[in-house]
Protein backbone atom coordinates (compact mmCIF):
# COMPACT_ATOMS: atom_id res chain seq x y z
CA UNK A 1 0.00 0.00 0.00
CA UNK A 2 1.31 3.45 -0.93
CA UNK A 3 1.98 6.51 1.73
CA UNK A 4 0.73 9.46 1.88
CA UNK A 5 3.04 12.45 0.70
CA UNK A 6 4.79 14.14 4.16
CA UNK A 7 6.27 16.91 4.26
CA UNK A 8 9.00 17.43 7.25
CA UNK A 9 8.83 20.98 9.18
CA UNK A 10 11.41 22.81 11.31
CA UNK A 11 9.96 21.72 14.73
CA UNK A 12 10.51 17.77 13.69
CA UNK A 13 6.72 17.13 13.20
CA UNK A 14 4.93 15.94 9.85
CA UNK A 15 2.48 17.75 7.67
CA UNK A 16 0.37 16.06 4.51
CA UNK A 17 1.63 17.99 1.80
CA UNK A 18 -0.56 19.92 -0.13
CA UNK A 19 -0.08 17.38 -3.15
CA UNK A 20 -2.87 15.26 -2.94
CA UNK A 21 -1.96 11.66 -2.73
CA UNK A 22 -4.11 8.08 -3.39
CA UNK A 23 -3.63 5.10 -2.22
CA UNK A 24 -5.57 1.86 -2.36
CA UNK A 25 -5.81 -1.89 -0.55
CA UNK A 26 -8.69 -4.35 -0.95
CA UNK A 27 -12.03 -1.74 0.01
CA UNK A 28 -10.67 0.99 1.32
CA UNK A 29 -9.75 3.99 -1.64
CA UNK A 30 -8.43 7.10 -0.18
CA UNK A 31 -7.41 10.80 -0.96
CA UNK A 32 -5.49 13.16 1.06
CA UNK A 33 -5.09 16.56 -0.16
CA UNK A 34 -4.55 19.12 1.60
CA UNK A 35 -4.93 17.92 5.12
CA UNK A 36 -8.05 16.87 4.17
CA UNK A 37 -8.95 12.64 3.72
CA UNK A 38 -11.41 11.54 1.69
CA UNK A 39 -12.12 8.24 0.84
CA UNK A 40 -14.74 5.13 0.04
CA UNK A 41 -14.61 2.77 2.43
CA UNK A 42 -17.52 0.53 4.23
CA UNK A 43 -18.40 1.59 7.40
CA UNK A 44 -21.30 -0.29 10.16
CA UNK A 45 -23.24 1.02 12.41
CA UNK A 46 -25.40 -1.00 14.81
CA UNK A 47 -28.71 -0.22 16.38
CA UNK A 48 -29.80 -1.72 19.46
CA UNK A 49 -33.63 -3.72 19.98
CA UNK A 50 -33.35 -1.03 22.94
CA UNK A 51 -33.26 1.97 20.34
CA UNK A 52 -36.45 0.46 18.25
CA UNK A 53 -40.14 1.05 18.16
CA UNK A 54 -42.78 -1.38 17.95
CA UNK A 55 -44.88 -0.32 14.63
CA UNK A 56 -48.51 0.33 16.36
CA UNK A 57 -49.59 -1.39 13.79
CA UNK A 58 -49.05 -5.18 14.09
CA UNK A 59 -46.18 -4.12 16.08
CA UNK A 60 -43.84 -6.67 17.57
CA UNK A 61 -43.54 -7.32 21.49
CA UNK A 62 -40.82 -5.69 23.51
CA UNK A 63 -38.92 -7.33 26.05
CA UNK A 64 -35.88 -7.78 28.81
CA UNK A 65 -34.52 -10.79 29.60
CA UNK A 66 -31.55 -11.72 32.12
CA UNK A 67 -29.32 -14.84 30.89
CA UNK A 68 -30.11 -17.07 34.60
CA UNK A 69 -25.91 -17.82 35.49
CA UNK A 70 -24.46 -14.52 35.09
CA UNK A 71 -26.84 -12.01 34.53
CA UNK A 72 -25.72 -10.85 30.80
CA UNK A 73 -28.92 -8.16 30.24
CA UNK A 74 -30.81 -8.41 26.53
CA UNK A 75 -33.31 -5.97 25.50
CA UNK A 76 -35.25 -8.11 22.62
CA UNK A 77 -38.60 -7.57 20.73
CA UNK A 78 -40.33 -11.26 20.33
CA UNK A 79 -42.03 -11.70 16.73
CA UNK A 80 -44.28 -13.98 16.49
CA UNK A 81 -44.37 -17.20 13.98
CA UNK A 82 -47.81 -16.77 12.27
CA UNK A 83 -48.34 -13.18 12.08
CA UNK A 84 -46.05 -10.27 10.72
CA UNK A 85 -44.83 -8.15 13.06
CA UNK A 86 -42.84 -4.98 12.46
CA UNK A 87 -40.74 -2.71 14.82
CA UNK A 88 -38.72 0.66 13.37
CA UNK A 89 -36.21 2.94 14.06
CA UNK A 90 -34.67 5.99 12.54
CA UNK A 91 -30.97 7.67 12.35
CA UNK A 92 -29.08 10.04 10.96
CA UNK A 93 -26.49 8.28 9.05
CA UNK A 94 -23.03 9.69 9.04
CA UNK A 95 -22.39 12.89 6.43
CA UNK A 96 -19.66 10.42 4.74
CA UNK A 97 -22.33 8.33 3.79
CA UNK A 98 -22.69 8.54 -0.41
CA UNK A 99 -26.70 7.89 0.04
CA UNK A 100 -26.18 4.83 -1.79
CA UNK A 101 -27.78 1.01 -1.33
CA UNK A 102 -26.71 -0.50 2.38
CA UNK A 103 -27.11 -3.69 3.85
CA UNK A 104 -27.78 -5.17 7.18
CA UNK A 105 -27.19 -8.29 9.17
CA UNK A 106 -29.54 -9.20 11.68
CA UNK A 107 -28.99 -10.21 15.20
CA UNK A 108 -31.17 -12.80 16.98
CA UNK A 109 -31.84 -15.58 19.02
CA UNK A 110 -35.01 -17.91 19.17
CA UNK A 111 -36.71 -19.11 22.52
CA UNK A 112 -35.61 -22.24 23.19
CA UNK A 113 -35.06 -24.29 19.84
CA UNK A 114 -32.31 -26.91 20.08
CA UNK A 115 -32.21 -28.25 16.46
CA UNK A 116 -30.59 -26.92 13.81
CA UNK A 117 -33.57 -28.20 11.15
CA UNK A 118 -35.45 -24.56 11.95
CA UNK A 119 -34.95 -21.38 10.01
CA UNK A 120 -36.57 -17.64 10.46
CA UNK A 121 -36.29 -14.68 8.01
CA UNK A 122 -35.76 -11.51 8.22
CA UNK A 123 -37.04 -8.41 6.23
CA UNK A 124 -35.68 -4.72 6.01
CA UNK A 125 -37.19 -1.40 3.96
CA UNK A 126 -36.02 2.09 4.10
CA UNK A 127 -36.87 5.20 3.44
CA UNK A 128 -34.71 8.87 3.84
CA UNK A 129 -36.53 12.16 4.29
CA UNK A 130 -34.11 15.56 3.89
CA UNK A 131 -34.85 19.04 5.68
CA UNK A 132 -38.85 19.68 4.27
CA UNK A 133 -39.14 15.97 3.43
CA UNK A 134 -42.57 14.20 3.96
CA UNK A 135 -42.20 11.62 6.88
CA UNK A 136 -45.63 10.00 5.32
CA UNK A 137 -43.70 8.47 2.47
CA UNK A 138 -43.58 4.91 0.63
CA UNK A 139 -40.55 2.76 1.69
CA UNK A 140 -38.24 1.10 -0.45
CA UNK A 141 -37.54 -2.16 -2.09
CA UNK A 142 -37.69 -4.99 0.71
CA UNK A 143 -34.86 -6.74 1.36
CA UNK A 144 -34.42 -10.26 2.96
CA UNK A 145 -32.16 -12.23 4.99
CA UNK A 146 -32.56 -16.51 6.19
CA UNK A 147 -30.68 -17.76 8.89
CA UNK A 148 -30.72 -21.50 10.56
CA UNK A 149 -31.38 -22.29 14.18
CA UNK A 150 -27.72 -23.10 15.87
CA UNK A 151 -27.89 -26.24 17.91
CA UNK A 152 -28.67 -25.75 21.73
CA UNK A 153 -29.28 -22.54 20.52
CA UNK A 154 -31.67 -21.02 23.30
CA UNK A 155 -28.65 -19.13 24.62
CA UNK A 156 -26.66 -18.29 21.62
CA UNK A 157 -26.32 -15.52 19.75
CA UNK A 158 -27.32 -15.58 15.64
CA UNK A 159 -25.91 -13.37 13.24
CA UNK A 160 -27.55 -13.75 9.97
CA UNK A 161 -25.66 -13.10 6.41
CA UNK A 162 -26.04 -9.39 4.74
CA UNK A 163 -29.32 -9.11 2.68
CA UNK A 164 -28.55 -8.12 -0.86
CA UNK A 165 -27.88 -3.95 -1.61
CA UNK A 166 -31.26 -2.02 0.11
CA UNK A 167 -32.19 0.68 -1.80
CA UNK A 168 -33.41 3.71 0.13
CA UNK A 169 -36.74 5.38 -0.44
CA UNK A 170 -36.85 8.97 -0.54
CA UNK A 171 -34.04 10.15 -2.93
CA UNK A 172 -31.30 10.99 -0.30
CA UNK A 173 -28.61 13.22 -1.13
CA UNK A 174 -25.10 12.51 -0.12
CA UNK A 175 -23.81 15.07 3.04
CA UNK A 176 -27.50 16.16 3.04
CA UNK A 177 -28.48 14.89 6.87
CA UNK A 178 -30.80 12.69 6.07
CA UNK A 179 -33.45 11.11 8.30
CA UNK A 180 -33.40 7.41 7.07
CA UNK A 181 -36.38 5.27 8.65
CA UNK A 182 -36.09 1.81 8.73
CA UNK A 183 -38.74 -1.23 9.21
CA UNK A 184 -38.19 -4.34 10.02
CA UNK A 185 -39.97 -7.51 10.18
CA UNK A 186 -40.01 -11.33 10.40
CA UNK A 187 -42.99 -12.57 7.24
CA UNK A 188 -45.67 -14.67 8.24
CA UNK A 189 -45.79 -16.84 5.15
CA UNK A 190 -42.61 -16.16 3.59
CA UNK A 191 -41.85 -17.45 0.40
CA UNK A 192 -38.46 -19.06 1.97
CA UNK A 193 -38.65 -21.94 4.55
CA UNK A 194 -39.22 -19.98 7.96
CA UNK A 195 -40.36 -22.83 9.70
CA UNK A 196 -39.04 -21.90 13.59
CA UNK A 197 -42.15 -22.59 15.41
CA UNK A 198 -41.77 -20.18 18.18
CA UNK A 199 -41.02 -16.58 18.85
CA UNK A 200 -37.54 -15.15 17.53
CA UNK A 201 -36.43 -12.34 19.46
CA UNK A 202 -34.57 -9.57 17.95
CA UNK A 203 -31.35 -7.57 19.50
CA UNK A 204 -30.28 -5.47 16.94
CA UNK A 205 -29.18 -4.81 13.60
CA UNK A 206 -26.22 -3.74 11.52
CA UNK A 207 -26.42 -1.60 9.23
CA UNK A 208 -23.55 -1.28 6.21
CA UNK A 209 -22.70 2.01 4.54
CA UNK A 210 -20.24 3.53 1.94
CA UNK A 211 -18.27 6.60 2.52
CA UNK A 212 -19.05 9.08 -0.11
CA UNK A 213 -15.63 10.31 -1.86
CA UNK A 214 -16.31 13.91 -1.31
CA UNK A 215 -14.30 15.61 1.97
CA UNK A 216 -16.86 16.82 4.64
CA UNK A 217 -16.80 20.61 5.57
CA UNK A 218 -16.96 22.05 9.14
CA UNK A 219 -20.21 22.76 10.18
Amino acid sequence: MATPNIVPRADGEGKIGTTAKRWSEGNFDAVISDGAVTGKNYRVIYIDAGSMVPQVTNGAAAGTDEASTNDVMNDYYAFDTSTTEYVQFKVVLPEQWDAGTIKAKFYWKPVSSTTTTHTVAWHIQATAAADGGTIDSSWGTIQESTDDVLGTAAGRVHITAATAAVTVAGSPTAGADNLVYFRVFRPSGSVVADDLNEDAHLLGVAIQYRESSTADAAW
